[in-house]
């Protein structure tokens, strides 16, 4: 039978997990609320299959046939025993599921911890006392008949019941209201959120295929007679369409594999990203990306070769400043040279390659790369001591934050020197990160606003500018899953704004 088939992949894929060591506190719950959950319907099957109630609907409702059915009902285990069972795995899985939901929004301190399990579980144990057939049973015999009648113990049963189906229900509840916090907290990674939402799509397919088949669970199920000392047990009461039931164990197998997976894969990514090891590989049509880098970076080295050799020509009778500018003019070799080598071994894998990168670390190397360049600039820039982490391939990013700030630094070729500035802010706002680049240049006029992160545009002459950089910094930016956006006006500056997921902060600087 096919239930039984999912709990022994259930176990074997839960060994897996373990043994790897890929797993956190929410996926040993996760792992205990499958595990609950089949175990749950396996002790309905088992029970229904010793009711002579169901002696010809086992096949309707979940393809037993009579012979697998007769096996069952001749297991040496008591329907006492099954409802003990049941009642036991059936709290175990609302509990396990809080407690995963929990564990996997929160990082709880151990004391914090050690309260919350417990608070979690009084109902739980409360309730496998209150519903088991053994205590209501003596429970009848005190109450009956001299302090309530057995209509009275019913009743208050009922009323019992309608209080603990609340509680349960409102344990699912807030096992999915705590996932979708922990997907509204997440990082803004694509890799990390897209497993967090199939951890929930899986969460609430598990509890709805739940919720149908048991929402009444747990429950008396048994009928006493103190007059004459006989117990007898009640049939389960499944509602709803028998064919429904039949693919339950199929829809809540393949729910179980993947939350089982997608938790798996969530932890296995965090325990990277925590080492700082892990490497997420992503297209972004990178053959036209570097070819744009290439010819982008070729054409701006040129134009200054070119200006340079110019201005020399003007100075070949002085002799002292033509050695100087032949020095000019080998470093300008050098630098295209190791360049364009760069971006040849960046062709050669074809694809961006986003790891965990400190973006004050990314920032400090490339102001020092290019400070020969901005040696002319005022440059503001608060290096902040707090361990700011993004996903960030380091040479493609750079080459986007250069790109930007050689456009600011030619923006300021007819400011007076005295008075250039390059300010650099760094913001954390809601697990998004903001870079922000602004000059006091002369800003840009509305009508070249419109259009400047389109290819091939540029406000300057094409002989001086291809108009690459920008659309090159728009596909960098956009591949590491953020958004750049610009805000200028004619004679005010302009300032750059590069947002880009939050992977994480020390924790002093949280909030």
């Amino acid at each position: 039978m096919f239930i039984f088939f999912v709990f022994l992949l259930f176990i074997a894929i839960a060994v897996f997990c373990l043994t790897q060591q890929k797993y956190t506190k929410a996926t040993l719950f996760m792992l205990l609320m499958g595990l609950s959950y089949l175990i749950v319907v396996t002790c309905i099957i088992t029970y229904m299959s010793k009711d002579a109630y169901y002696y010809n609907s086992m096949d309707k409702y979940f393809g037993i046939k009579k012979g697998l059915q007769n096996q069952l009902l001749f297991l040496p285990i008591s329907r006492l025993a099954l409802i003990r069972i049941f009642h036991l795995f059936t709290l175990l899985f609302l509990y396990a599921g809080l407690l995963s939901a929990l564990y996997f929004a929160y990082d709880l301190s151990a004391k914090r911890s050690r309260w919350l399990l417990a608070l979690a579980a009084l109902p739980c144990v409360l309730q496998a006392v209150i519903y088991d057939p053994v205590f209501y049973e003596h429970l009848y015999y005190k109450l009956y008949p001299d302090y309530m009648s057995a209509q009275r113990i019913q009743s208050l049963y009922e009323t019992m019941h309608k209080v603990t189906l609340t509680v349960n229900t409102s344990y699912i509840a807030a096992g999915i209201l705590l996932l979708l916090y922990a997907l509204y907290n997440a990082p803004k990674v694509r890799l990390i959120r897209s497993n967090i939402l199939m951890i929930i799509i899986s969460y609430v397919s598990v509890h709805i295929t739940y919720l149908y088949m048991n929402y009444w669970a747990p429950n008396i199920l048994v009928q006493v007679s103190k007059a004459a000392h006989f117990v007898r047990y009640k049939p389960i009461n499944l509602v709803g369409n028998p064919s429904i039931y039949s693919l339950l164990p199929y829809v809540s197998g393949l729910c179980l594999f993947v939350s089982l997976y997608s938790i798996y894969m969530y932890a296995r990514i965090q325990n990277k990203i925590n080492n700082q090891e892990t490497i997420i590989s992503r297209n972004i049509d990178s053959a036209l990306l570097t070819s744009r880098v290439f010819s982008h970076y070729m054409k701006n080295e040129l134009l200054a070769i070119k200006a340079q050799t110019e201005y020399l020509e003007s100075l070949c009778e002085e002799q002292p400043e033509l050695v100087e500018e032949l020095q000019v003019i080998e470093q300008r070799c050098n630098k295209v040279y190791t360049r364009l080598d760069a971006i040849h071994q960046k062709n050669l894998k074809a694809r961006i390659e986003l790891e965990p990168v400190s973006l004050f670390d990314l920032l400090d190397k490339l102001l020092d790369e290019m400070s020969a360049e901005l040696k002319s600039v005022g440059v503001q820039y608060a290096r902040s001591q707090r361990k700011l982490m993004i996903m960030a391939d380091p040479y493609y990013f750079s080459q986007a934050v250069e790109n930007i700030v050689t456009n600011a630094a030619e923006a300021l070729e007819f400011v007076p020197e005295k008075s250039r500035q390059i300010d650099f802010r760094v913001n954390v706002k809601n697990k998004w990160v903001e870079l922000v680049i602004q000059d006091n240049g002369p800003g840009i006029s509305e009508e070249n606003l419109a259009n400047i992160f389109q290819p091939f545009y540029s406000s300057k002459p094409t002989a001086t500018n291809w108009g690459m950089g920008l659309s090159i910094c728009h596909t960098i930016i956009a591949a590491h899953g953020g958004k750049i956006s610009v805000d200028s006006k004619a004679g005010t500056g302009t300032a750059f704004h590069i947002v880009i997921p939050l992977l994480s902060l020390d924790k002093q600087e949280r909030r």
